[in-house]
C-alpha cells in the first residue's frame, strides 16, 4: 500500500504540518501529566551519572596504588632493582613516591622462602629476612630499615638527605623491632591462597607517626603483593599505601555550583561514614576498621545511611536509588558500590534535597514549549513561502548529491532560480573542491572512508600492523646550501614525484614529506595482505625510479642524490591525532621511531636500504637479504637483528659471494674472534658493509671490549 502512494513536495508538508500540531498536543499533554515522573527519573539519572563520575574519580586514585607495585615488579624482573640489596631496594621504592605524590609510603619486606608449610603458610629462613620502607613527608622522606643481626631484629628510621638516597650511618637510632615477616601484611599476601595477587587493606594507621596521639595520627589503605624476582623465585612482599586525605579530595562534584546542596560522602554497607564532609572529621575505631564519626554528618545523611536497603548493595547490585523525609523536606539519594576487582568495598553516596532538581526542570519545560511553539509558527510561514519554489530546483540538489554519493567531485554548473539552493550548490561545489584537495593531502581510501561513513575525523586510533618505511637523502642540506631555493624546489618536487609514484604503485600510503625525507606505511587505512612484501618491492621501486630519473633529461645533469632506506613492521597505533581543530592522519608508536632510525644506520654500513628481523621473516622468500648486525639503536634497550636489502631472489637462490662473505664472517665476530672475522673479511675491497666489519674488528682488536661480550653494536647517536 505504501508502496504505491506518491505524495507531491506540499501533500508531505501539509502532513509534516499536522503532525507537528498532533505532536504539540501530545507533549502538552505529557508535560501537564507526565512532569513528575519526568523530574524523578531525570534526577535519578542525573545522581547516577555524578556517583559514576566520584565512583571514577575514587577509582583512578586507588589505581595508583596497582600501578606503583607493577612499576616496581617489572624493576625487579628486568633486574634494575636487585631484592637482596636494601640499598637498590630504598632507591627504587624512593623513585616510587617521587613519581607520585599521592604514594605515603612503600614498603619491601624481603625474605627467601622455604616453600609452605600443610596450611599453606609460606616459611622463610629468618636470617634472610629485613624490610626497606621510605615514608613521604611533605616534602621530605624517611627511610626506615629492619634487619636481621643473627640474633635478634633491629630497625632504624632517619630522613633521605638532598641529593642523596642512602640513608647513611649517622642516619638514625637502632633499637629492637619485631621479625617484619610475621605482619599479617606480608603473611596473608605470602599464603598459598593469596600468591601473586593484590591485596588491599582497609583504613589504618600510617606507621609514619604510630607513636603520636590519635588526634594526630595520619590515616592510610595499602595494596601489597609479592614480588619474585627475575629467576621467577619468591622475593619478598611489597606494600604501598595511600592517604586518606586525598580519598577526601577524590569525593568532590565533578561539576559543583555556587550554594550546591548536593552531599556527596563516601561510606561502608554498614552505614558507617569513610570520609567526613569538608573534609573534617573525627576519626574512630570501629571493630578493625577506621571510620569517621557519625555525629559530623548532616541529619539527612544520618538519615540515609539507615535506609535498610544500603546493606543489599553488591556487586550483583550496585545501585541503590530512593526517596526520604528529614525534617520536613523530601530527599532523593544515591548509592553505588565501587567496583569488587581492584578497590575496597565501599560506597558511594549521594543525598540531594528533591526541589534542586524540581525547580530547574520545570523552567526546562516552560522554556521549551514557548520556544517549541515559535519554531512551528516560523517554519510554517517560512515553508509555505519557499515551497512554491524549492520544488522546481531541489532535483538539482539531489543529482549532485546522488554523484557526490558516487565519490564523483568533478566541477559542474547547475543554474537555479532561487538564491537558498544557489547557495547549496555553491556549497556543493565547494565541497566536491575541499573533497579533490584534501584527497591530495590525506590517503585517498581514507577519504572515501570518512565520507562514505557521513562521519567527521575524530581524535584517536587504533592499533594496527603496520610495514613502515622511512627515507632520507645523504647530504641534502650541502646540497641545498649551494643551490637557489626555486632550484631547490623543482628538484625535489621531481625526486618526490617519483618516490610517490613508486610508493603508492604498492599499495603504500604516504604519511608525510619530512623535508627530502618521505614516511610511508602499509595495512591503514585500507588493510592490504603481505604488506611487508610490498614494502621491500616499493623500496626497490624507488631505488630504480630515481636511476630512471636521474638519467632523465628533466634532470639537467643535476648531482644524483644517494637515497636511505629504513623499513619495519611493528604493532603501532594509527588514526587520527593533533589539536582538536587540527588533525593529522599518522602512525606513532616505538616500531615507527625504530623504523626511522634504522634508516639512519645506513651511513655506518654503506648500505641502502636497512630492514628489521620482523621484515626479513615475512619477506625473506621474495627478497634476497645479508644479515648485517645486531643493534640497539639510540634511545632504544631493545635488541633487533638488522638486514640489508640486496635486491629480488634470483633463480639460483644463491646470494653473491661477498654477501656469503660477510655473513660467514659475521658468526665468529658474533662470538668474539674478531681476528677470524677479520681474516674472511681482508679480501673485500669494494664491498662497504664488509669493509664497515671489519674496520670495527681491527678497533676491537686494538680496544678488546670490557667485560662480557655479548655481539650487539650499541649505537649512542642516529
Amino acid at each position: 500500500m505504501f508502496a504505491k502512494l506518491h505524495p507531491t513536495l506540499k501533500q508531505v508538508f501539509a502532513f509534516s504540518l499536522l503532525g507537528l500540531l498532533l505532536s504539540l498536543t501530545l507533549l502538552f499533554w505529557l508535560i501537564s501529566y507526565g512532569s513528575q515522573k519526568t523530574i524523578l527519573k531525570g534526577s535519578d539519572n542525573l545522581r547516577d551519572v555524578t556517583s559514576g563520575e566520584v565512583t571514577r574519580q575514587i577509582v583512578e586514585y586507588l589505581h595508583e596504588a596497582p600501578i606503583a607495585v607493577a612499576y616496581f615488579e617489572k624493576q625487579v624482573q628486568h633486574s634494575l632493582v636487585d631484592p637482596d640489596k636494601p640499598d637498590s631496594i630504598q632507591e627504587s621504592l624512593l623513585s616510587l613516591l617521587l613519581a607520585d605524590g599521592n604514594l605515603s609510603e612503600a614498603s619491601f619486606t624481603y625474605a627467601r622462602s622455604s616453600g609452605f608449610d600443610g596450611k599453606g603458610k609460606m616459611q622463610v629462613v629468618p636470617s634472610s629476612a629485613g624490610e626497606v620502607t621510605v615514608f613521604s613527608s611533605g616534602n621530605k622522606f624517611l627511610c626506615k630499615r629492619t634487619w636481621f643481626d643473627g640474633q635478634k631484629f633491629l630497625s632504624s628510621i632517619a630522613p633521605l638527605q638532598p641529593g642523596s638516597v642512602r640513608v647513611g650511618s649517622d642516619g638514625g637510632s637502632t633499637s629492637a623491632a619485631m621479625d617484619p615477616t610475621a605482619h599479617l601484611t606480608f603473611q596473608t599476601p605470602a599464603s598459598k591462597d593469596w600468591y601473586g595477587r593484590l591485596l588491599w587493606t582497609d583504613l589504618h594507621w600510617s606507621q609514619l607517626d604510630e607513636s603520636l596521639p590519635e588526634e594526630q595520627r595520619h590515616v592510610e589503605l595499602s595494596a601489597q603483593k609479592i614480588i619474585e624476582n627475575s629467576r621467577s623465585q619468591f622475593a619478598g612482599v611489597l606494600r604501598v599505601g595511600l592517604m586518606k586525605d586525598q580519598i577526601n579530595r577524590a569525593v568532590g562534584l565533578p561539576d559543583p555550583i555556587p550554594n550546591d546542596p548536593r552531599l556527596i560522602f563516601l561510606c561502608d554497607s554498614d552505614g558507617r561514614l569513610i570520609t567526613g564532609f569538608g573534609n573534617k572529621g573525627r576519626i574512630t575505631e570501629s571493630g578493625d576498621d577506621l571510620r569517621i564519626a557519625s555525629d559530623i554528618a548532616p541529619p539527612q545523611v544520618k538519615a540515609a545511611l539507615q535506609l535498610p536497603g544500603l546493606k543489599d548493595i553488591d556487586a550483583d547490585n550496585p545501585l541503590f536509588t530512593a526517596s526520604f523525609r528529614s525534617d520536613g523536606t523530601i530527599y532523593l539519594c544515591t548509592f553505588r558500590a565501587l567496583p569488587e576487582r581492584g578497590t575496597q568495598d565501599w560506597i558511594v553516596g549521594i543525598v540531594v534535597p528533591r526541589h534542586f532538581y524540581l525547580a530547574d526542570l520545570m523552567n526546562i519545560q516552560r522554556q521549551f514549549l514557548s520556544v517549541s511553539l515559535i519554531l512551528i509558527a516560523l517554519i510554517i510561514v517560512v515553508g509555505v513561502l519557499i515551497l512554491r519554489s524549492i520544488g522546481r530546483d531541489h532535483s538539482l540538489i539531489l543529482r549532485e548529491a546522488a554523484r557526490m554519493n558516487a565519490f564523483e567531485f568533478s566541477p559542474s554548473q547547475n543554474p537555479c532560480r532561487l538564491r537558498d539552493v544557489g547557495e547549496v550548490l555553491t556549497s556543493l561545489e565547494k565541497t566536491k573542491t575541499a573533497m579533490r584537495a584534501m584527497g591530495k593531502y590525506v590517503p585517498v581510501d581514507l577519504v572515501r572512508r570518512l565520507y562514505s561513513g557521513g562521519r567527521e575525523p575524530e581524535l584517536g586510533g587504533e592499533s594496527a600492523d603496520l610495514s613502515v618505511l622511512f627515507t632520507d637523502i645523504q647530504d641534502f642540506t650541502s646540497f641545498s646550501e649551494q643551490t637557489t631555493p626555486d632550484k631547490v624546489a623543482e628538484v625535489l618536487g621531481y625526486y618526490m614525484e617519483a618516490m610517490a609514484s613508486a610508493i603508492q604503485g604498492e599499495k603504500g600510503t604516504i604519511d608525510k614529506f619530512i623535508g627530502d625525507g618521505v614516511m610511508a606505511f602499509w595495512n591503514a587505512p585500507e588493510e592490504v595482505p603481505n604488506h611487508a612484501v610490498l614494502a621491500c618491492r616499493a623500496a626497490l621501486k624507488c631505488r630504480a625510479a630515481l636511476r630512471d630519473l636521474y638519467a632523465s633529461p628533466a634532470w639537467k645533469g643535476m648531482p644524483e642524490f644517494e637515497t636511505r632506506f629504513g623499513m619495519h613492521r611493528c604493532t603501532a597505533y594509527v588514526g587520527h591525532f593533533g589539536a582538536p581543530d587540527r588533525f593529522n592522519y599518522t602512525a606513532i608508536g616505538d616500531g615507527i621511531n625504530l623504523a626511522s632510525r634504522l634508516e639512519g644506520l645506513n651511513r655506518h654500513y654503506g648500505t641502502t636500504i636497512i630492514a628489521s628481523g620482523s621484515i626479513q621473516s615475512c619477506a625473506r622468500e621474495q627478497f634476497e637479504f645479508r644479515l648485517l648486525d645486531r643493534v640497539a639503536v639510540q634511545g632504544k634497550t631493545r635488541v633487533i637483528t638488522i638486514y640489508e636489502l640486496v635486491g629480488e631472489q634470483t633463480a639460483n637462490g644463491s646470494p653473491p659471494p661477498a654477501i656469503g662473505r660477510y655473513e660467514q664472517a659475521f658468526e665468529p665476530y658474533r662470538r668474539g674472534d674478531f681476528k677470524a672475522a677479520l681474516a674472511l673479511l681482508e679480501e673485500e675491497s669494494d664491498d662497504r658493509p664488509g669493509l664497515a666489519l671489519a674496520a670495527r674488528c681491527r678497533d676491537l682488536i686494538k680496544h678488546p671490549p670490557e667485560g662480557e661480550w655479548t655481539g650487539i653494536h650499541v649505537f649512542e647517536s642516529k
